[in-house]
């Protein structure tokens, strides 16, 4: 009985302590220990976990790194198992040996968190760079897009490979000073605040029928890239099709539907 109880009060230890949340925030912690140890402060801003007001709420930013070379937008997935997922995909997929779970596509859950800051600073996309980086034992099963890492040491590759100058000191001291002055009190109660709007948001979602005339959402992100997406016309053919607004730095394509 007593090795049951022992039992029984270690497990509850152990799941109390992997909770999403609780991964969440290791994985976080994690991202911005290296971030912060490895980057060059004087060339690298680095901001965690910031809350910023946004329209009909707020949103949450896992960690933003300002430098000469564009503000990188990073989302942490603390995660372990298979990832199955597509950059044109709404749901991807976690599989692990007893579960299997769909989740929010990162990128375009931080394509909002892009756009967030994108409005605060009012810059041009061009400058914004939406990095999405798996700090756990997770591991692809799919082809990924170039924006997703796989561990710290991929995430500083991703930003190192960025090195065409966008912004200027003078312009990343301003807009670090600006997110600053922005975000809002990373306080127990915001925080449940701002699950409560996700929560609010998400039921209205539901609720909200879907007009048949109504754009394709998967038209508005790069499958490559998650930026913008503009309509273009191929010059052999005559057809339209979608393309990335940062080509020819990204050449990621749609088919337009057609009418």
């Amino acid at each position: 009985m007593l090795k049951f109880l022992l039992k029984s009060a270690i497990w509850a230890v152990e799941s109390s302590y992997n909770t999403p949340e609780r991964k969440g925030a290791r994985g976080e912690r994690l991202v911005h220990n290296a971030l912060t140890s490895v980057l060059n402060e004087q060339e690298y801003r680095v901001l965690t976990d910031i809350i910023l007001p946004i329209a009909g709420g707020t949103t949450q930013i896992d960690h933003l790194v300002l430098s000469r070379h564009g503000i990188f937008v990073i989302e942490t997935k603390n995660m372990s198992g298979w990832i199955f997922g597509g950059a044109d995909q709404q749901k991807w997929t976690q599989v692990q040996k007893r579960s299997k779970r769909r989740f929010q596509n990162p990128l375009r859950q931080n394509y909002a968190h892009v756009k967030a800051v994108q409005e605060i600073l009012q810059i041009d996309q061009e400058a914004l760079h939406n990095l999405i980086v798996f700090t756990g034992t997770a591991e692809p099963k799919t082809a990924m897009p170039d924006s997703v890492a796989w561990g710290l040491e991929d995430l500083g590759r991703l930003i190192a490979l960025q090195r065409k100058q966008i912004l200027t000191d003078v312009q990343v001291n301003a807009y670090v000073k600006k997110l600053r002055d922005q975000a809002l009190d990373n306080t127990k109660a915001m925080r449940n605040e701002h699950l409560k709007n996700l929560e609010t948001k998400a039921a209205a979602k539901k609720q909200t029928p879907v007009k048949k005339n109504a754009v394709n959402l998967d038209q508005s992100a790069c499958p490559k890239c998650g930026k913008e997406m503009v309509k273009r016309t191929n010059g052999k053919t005559g057809d339209a099709f979608w393309g990335c607004a940062s080509f020819p730095k990204c050449r990621g394509t749609r088919k337009a539907a057609n009418r």
